[in-house]
């Protein structure tokens, strides 16, 4: 009986190797989903779309970008959780897809994957204002927040990112904002164009041209130094307020994915971010391609959704 039972563990292990080198070769075996857990027209989607670009030619096959919004993304979540773990569904996003579970909207969050590798990291998000805003320095939106409790409204979407962002401020800079959902980034900013919003937070490229025109006035990077392609803009650290709030994105696959197919995409990212030609794209948009292989990615996941912890509370008490 023991050897019989020997026998067959081997024989499962063996299996279960050639499972996993067949599952390595025959990978991919036709064309792989992006699911983009927001609409089209933020950043988010963008950057998906420029990665996956070069991750065809590293892949043999095409990417199939699929923008799932709703749910502070929770909804495009829960398509890559759901879907068959064989890497032809993967999930792209950042550190939004940690506040749904932060703020209690759903009970799973990144521990339900498996990621795969970072791809991109973004220290381009500014506050905006509107150019008739009664403010124009962080100091002088303080100073009008306090004096106006609950006046100025904040647009961002519910359990996304910027609803963490306006929480942060709240408690940072101790005022009282109106947070209303006005939608993602494309949203948000239609929504401060027509004055239908005060404020909010956003990638510098998404409004560049709007700060330039002087429909927008960018009151500051939520970042802990300047950044260099353009300089010119100072961070609210260096106006006394020290709010940092960079996005890391993230490649994340089903939690039973064989590791021989996360390794070959995981390695196929690190190919993109190694391309001279990715690289001088990225630039374009003020993004610095950053690798982490799928340790290294799930410890820095894990840091920050730590890091957020310490909003939860009062996250939970006043929204």
């Amino acid at each position: 009986m023991k050897k019989t039972i020997i026998a067959l563990s081997v024989a499962s292990a063996t299996f279960g190797f050639l499972q996993a080198v067949l599952a390595d070769d025959n990978y991919p075996g036709k064309p792989i989903q992006v699911i983009v857990p927001v609409n089209p027209g933020g950043d988010t989607d963008l950057n998906a779309r420029v990665f996956s670009k070069y991750l065809e030619e590293e892949l043999d096959t095409s990417m199939v970008i699929v923008n799932v919004g709703g749910g502070g993304g929770t909804v495009g979540m829960r398509r890559v959780m759901e879907s068959q773990p064989d890497g032809h569904t993967v999930l792209f996003f950042h550190g939004e897809g940690m506040v749904p579970k932060l703020a209690g909207l759903v009970d799973f969050g990144l521990e339900t994957f498996q990621m795969v590798a970072t791809a991109i990291v973004d220290d381009t998000t500014v506050l905006a204002t509107h150019k008739s805003a009664p403010y124009t320095t962080m100091d002088e939106l303080v100073e009008y927040a306090q004096e106006n409790p609950g006046n100025i409204e904040f647009g961002m979407m519910t359990g996304g990112y910027p609803h963490l962002i306006g929480v942060a401020l709240e408690q940072e800079l101790d005022v009282e904002l109106n947070l209303v959902d006005v939608g993602g980034n494309a949203a948000k900013i239609v929504a401060l164009r027509g004055g239908h919003t005060d404020l909010i937070n956003v990638q510098y490229g998404l409004v560049k041209d709007y700060f330039e025109s002087g429909d927008f006035i960018n009151l500051g990077l939520l970042s802990t130094q300047r950044n260099p392609m353009f300089e010119d803009v100072p961070t609210a650290e260096e106006q006394g307020y020290p709010l940092e709030f960079n996005k890391f994105f993230y490649f994340a696959m089903p939690k039973d994915t064989p590791i021989s197919v996360v390794e070959k995409f995981s390695s196929a990212v690190e190919k993109v971010i190694e391309n001279p030609e990715y690289q001088e794209e990225a630039a374009t948009h003020y993004l610095y391609p950053t690798y982490m292989d799928p340790e290294a990615a799930t410890q820095y996941a894990e840091q920050q959704y730590e890091e957020m912890l310490q909003y939860q509370e009062f996250f939970l008490n006043n929204h």
